[in-house]
Order: C-alpha cells, then structure tokens, then sequence
C-alpha cells in the first residue's frame, strides 16, 4: 500500500503530465505559449489537488470548524504557556520577545499537544 507522500507524488507527476500534454496540443502562437508554462505549476497544483480530494487523500483532514476556531482549550493553554515564558512577573514583555515570538511559540506548543 503506498504512502501518502508517495501517492502525492504520483497525483503531481500524472497531473504535471496531464498539463504538458494539453499545452503541447493546444494550437496557440509562441507568444501565449510562454507564459502559459509559468502558469503550468499553479494548474498542475490545483488538479493535484482536485485529484487528491476525488480519491479521499486531502492533504489535511482536521479543517477546524469556525466555532472551534473561536474557542480552542489546547491554543488557550500554549497561549498561557507561551505568555508565562516570555512575559515577567509584572505582565512587561522580557528583553527580546515581541508578541510574534510569544504566538509562534503558542502556535508551536499547540501543533505539539
């Protein structure tokens, strides 16, 4: 049974496969044909995707609901955890952290719990 990185793989290679056949037949001028092969990457993306989700291999299968997007208790808890390491006593923030550090830490804690 092939893994989900290798089935990945496969999705891209066929839909990369898919996009260069269907450039080469399209009767356009070299002038249009150009950029079409920069945007070749964006589609081949996008029917790997499509692919992926006809044959029930998403990429990420926990898509938080709105309501939980609202009130998460595990990003509540990193949040708490990521505040008491780089705050001080008096609530002012240590020399060095900013509040981007204090949420990537959070967002780190949390993917971790």
């Amino acid at each position: 049974m092939p893994t989900d990185a290798e089935r990945a793989e496969a999705l891209r290679a066929a839909a990369d496969f898919l996009v260069g056949a269907g450039v080469a037949r399209i009767p356009l001028p070299p002038q249009l044909k150009a950029p079409l092969g920069v945007v070749a990457p964006t589609a081949v993306e996008s029917i790997a995707l499509e692919v992926a989700k006809i044959l029930g291999a998403s990429g990420n299968p926990k898509v938080p609901k709105p309501k939980r997007k609202r009130k998460d208790p595990k990003m509540s808890k990193a949040l708490k955890q990521s505040n008491a390491r780089f705050r001080k006593k008096n609530g002012a923030l240590r020399s060095g952290a900013t509040q981007a550090k204090i949420m990537a830490y959070a967002h780190k804690l949390r993917r971790k719990m």
